[in-house]
């Protein structure tokens, strides 16, 4: 018989046995657990990486087909920078896989088909590739790219393989824990000293590991969430309830982490109902198969691609929801510029044989030149590579002939026009340039709009013939300056005239007033209702029958009439209105528009010029007196005057003293400018406008006939005169030889003596929006007849002020004259519907300028 103190001996040994037994497997257990944690935050980091750098990629992919379809220009900034991420993105995945050597090679494979990739992708961007050879790099880009697809599929499902392995090792783990933990209570007394400080490493170690999990799936950018079936009576589950999420919930849906935790699926995101995740879970949890799900979800007005991943996790499942709204959208670019590509490739075909077409049956000029550069790359010539049939008809050229000829021998005007910078610029600064250019053709000048566009090194010009447009352009310039003129006045007239409306449809009898027209009457507009037998009670008694007539008989006759009436306004005042309208059919009802103006004004004026009209008349017949009296009474006495100083002159000027002949002396001049005054005077009076009188005047035999009459004094001053070719105008002869007389007179008059004097007359024809002299311009264009001397001149100042009457600038004993020649010339001007100006400084000459309609 064994001693029960030896049985406590054995029994304690045995437990202790066991104790350091469970002990151990415990701490394995725990080891176990925390290294699979590690491993799958491993894992996700991983496919994390995988996908940031195949969506690089893609993006490299999508920003050539961009390129490709004209809709963006190719940056290659933009393409290293994908790159350098790429090789970023690439040292952190091989530090992930640097235990797993079926990773390292897919890695591997990667790099050796990435550079091939990046190999097409710098062909297809190298300058000078031609259209054909960046389609076939296209299509190699295309290829490589499905292959890197290929070697990520396989990557993501090494992982996923991975993960489900090390799933199943942490689920293994997870049920053997509860039982050590089991046993370890039942000797935790016997044991706590023994493994206290073990367990309590241990779980600082996996608190660590539990902490770095936390931190993995706060740094991820997918959502992963741990959930458990909702079971109905039936054993059925209906739902899935959260048990975990990570924060990233929010960002992507909306849904702060608190809330969701603890809520149904189904509640919180109804349409897993229909999408099929729901379905996809269940299925997942009962056959333990790792199932994906990938749809579009609508989060706060934000539409997102979603894609599940669902494994089981010990009662539950565990989803990790990717956003993978960037390669979808990458995705559906890749296709519809994959559609588009071929669409074009198709049309780019069919348009080979369709430009062909274009070039034979367009008037527009085609051509192709390639630059002639010389030893300092700079661009000296041009080489004609191509040129299409139009230009025969205007040079003559035959394009087979000129091909693969300088442009310095066929064309060597663009040297001389401006034509070959503007093709250097194109090319130089890589920009599209449009000019205008003219061609002599058989003494016609002809106009020419060009678009030139870069071609490799060179540029191809498309040209049409703008003749007609320049011709239309310039008559639209002259309609348009009309116009404007038109509407200046029409403006202003508005803006003076007392005017209102009617609008009258005799069909309804209905009538409606503007409100200005209701002004007129005195009433504020709408006071009363628009009718004709209301607007009737306004007019005055004694206008009222001729009123109604008129009206009877403009609707009768179906024509607009003009008749003026009087009216009694609100205010009981008398007022004049003149009314027109005319009739409109407008669906099928009859209808006068018409306007009313308040002529009160015009009606007193009339009767006010009437008045003056008769005060002008008795004006002027005390001015013919006046005429008469100079011409007759006045020049009667001086011409005795002048007689009488002749006859002492001849006879009794030496029986002077020398002090009476300086009194004679200038008892002379002063009767020569007394008669000079006279006769200016009569001059200046004399000057009027009478359409009779107006006649075709050639200003040249004008000018020559002019310059007959100064022949003595143009010698003795030694004066050199240019005349212009001067056109043929309507004008009163005699005032045009006065006009030039006087301005010719007073060059010879006020010239200078430093150098020899020189007098030039020329004429430029010029439209009225280029004068910048303010005057009444009426016409579209005027002549500017110049008189131009480099004589003593006079300052600017004073320009406006030598045209008054007896205005001038010297004493008499200086220079002789009146004072009235120019007023004279500056009434000849008006009289012609012209205008004067003088130009000057002073010792530097002067110019006159009459503006005379053309």
């Amino acid at each position: 018989m064994v001693k029960p103190s030896k049985i406590f001996i054995v029994l304690l040994i045995l437990a202790v046995a066991l104790l350091a037994f469970i002990g151990s497997s415990s701490y394995k257990q725990i080891q176990k657990l925390r290294e699979s944690s590690e491993m799958v935050a491993q894992t996700l980091r991983l496919e994390t990486e995988i996908n940031r750098l195949f969506s690089h990629y893609a993006m490299m992919q999508s920003t050539v087909f961009e390129n490709k379809l004209g809709r963006t220009t190719l940056k290659k900034s933009r393409l290293q920078m994908h790159k350098d991420s790429v090789s970023k993105i690439l040292e952190r995945v091989r530090l992930l896989t640097a235990n797993k050597k079926e990773q390292l090679q897919n890695v591997e494979k990667v790099v050796s088909v990435q550079e091939e990739f990046y190999f097409n992708i710098g062909q297809y961007t190298a300058k000078g590739t031609s259209t054909e050879e960046q389609n076939l790099h296209l299509d190699m880009m295309v290829s490589k790219m499905a292959e890197l697809d290929t070697i990520k599929s396989a990557m993501l499902a090494f992982e996923e393989n991975l993960l489900k392995e090390r799933k199943a090792e942490y689920q293994e783990s997870r049920y053997f824990t509860p039982l050590m933990t089991l046993l370890l209570g039942m000797f935790a007394l016997s044991i706590f000293l023994f493994t206290f400080l073990r367990i309590n490493a241990e779980r600082k170690r996996t608190k660590a590991s539990n902490a770095f999990v936390q931190n993995v799936l706060k740094s991820t950018s997918n959502v992963v969430s741990h959930f458990e079936p909702v079971i109905d009576d039936e054993n059925n589950i209906i739902d899935f309830k959260f048990l975990y999420t990570n924060e990233h919930v929010e960002t992507v849906t909306g849904n702060s982490q608190n809330s969701v935790i603890g809520s149904n699926l189904t509640d919180t995101y109804p349409i897993v109902r229909d999408n099929g995740l729901l379905e996809l879970m269940k299925k997942c949890l009962q056959t333990g198969k790792t199932q994906q799900h990938e749809y579009e979800y609508e989060f706060n007005g934000k539409k997102i691609w979603l894609v599940n991943t669902v494994n089981k996790l010990g009662n539950g499942v565990t989803n990790t929801a990717r956003d993978n709204t960037k390669e979808k959208n990458a995705e559906e670019k890749l296709k519809s510029l994959n559609q588009r590509l071929e669409q074009q490739n198709i049309l780019l075909l069919d348009g080979r044989a369709f430009l062909n077409n274009i070039f034979k049956s367009t008037s527009n000029i085609v051509m192709n030149l390639a630059s002639v550069r010389n030893a300092k790359h700079e661009i000296v010539d041009f080489e004609i590579l191509f040129m299409n049939d139009a230009i025969n008809d205007i040079t003559g050229d035959i394009p087979e002939e000129i091909k693969n000829k300088k442009a310095s021998d066929i064309f060597p005007t663009i040297f001389t026009s401006g034509v070959f910078e503007k093709l250097t610029t194109c090319i130089n600064e890589d920009k599209q340039v449009s000019y205008e250019t003219a061609y002599d053709k058989d003494g016609e000048t002809l106009w020419f709009q060009a678009t030139a566009i870069k071609l490799n090194d060179g540029v191809t010009v498309t040209t049409r013939e703008i003749t007609a447009d320049k011709r239309k352009a310039r008559e639209l310039i002259s309609l348009n300056e009309e116009l404007e003129i038109q509407n200046s006045i029409l403006s202003e007239a508005e803006r003076l005239a007392k005017v209102g409306s009617y609008h009258w449809d005799l069909t309804t009898q209905r009538s409606e007033l503007s409100d200005n027209f209701y002004r007129i009457l005195e009433c504020e507009p709408q006071e009363f209702k628009a009718s004709f037998e209301n607007f009737k009670s306004f007019i005055h008694p004694d206008d009222l029958e001729e009123y109604i007539q008129q009206g009877k008989v403009s609707i009768k006759e179906k024509k607009p009439r003009t008749y003026t009436y009087r009216i009694i306004t609100k205010n009981n005042k008398i007022k004049h209105l003149r009314t027109t309208g005319h009739f409109e059919e407008r669906d099928g009802k009859e209808i006068i528009v018409g306007v009313v103006q308040d002529v009160t004004q015009e009606i007193k004026a009339d009767q006010r010029l009437r008045n003056k009209n008769i005060d002008l008349q008795r004006s002027n017949a005390e001015l013919e007196s006046f005429n008469r009296v100079a011409s007759h009474d006045l020049q009667e006495p001086m011409r005795k005057i002048q007689m009488f100083i002749s006859r002492i002159s001849d006879k009794e000027l030496d029986q002077l003293s020398e002090k009476g002949k300086t009194y004679f002396e200038k008892i002379n001049s002063s009767a020569n400018r007394m008669q000079s005054l006279i006769k200016y005077l009569l001059a200046y009076s004399r000057i009027n406008k009478t359409k009779k009188d107006f006649v075709p005047v050639s200003l040249n035999e004008t000018v020559d006939k002019v310059l007959e009459d100064l022949e003595e004094r143009i010698q003795e001053s030694n004066v050199e005169i240019t005349v212009d070719t001067l056109p043929t105008l309507k004008a009163v002869p005699f005032q045009m030889e006065q006009l030039f007389n006087n301005l010719i007179s007073n060059a010879i008059k006020y010239r200078g003596t430093a150098e020899k004097s020189k007098i030039i007359i020329d004429c430029k024809k010029i439209p009225r929006s280029k004068i910048t002299d303010n005057f009444n311009k009426k016409r579209k264009n005027y002549y500017r007849l110049s008189v131009i001397d480099n004589g003593i001149g006079f300052d600017q100042e004073n320009a406006e002020q030598i045209f008054g009457l007896f205005e001038r600038l010297h004493q008499r004993n200086e220079y002789s004259g009146t004072g009235i020649g120019l007023a004279i010339c500056k009434k000849i001007a008006e009289n012609h519907s012209g205008h004067i100006v003088a130009e000057s400084e002073k010792g530097k000459g002067s110019t006159f300028c009459v503006y005379l309609p053309a």
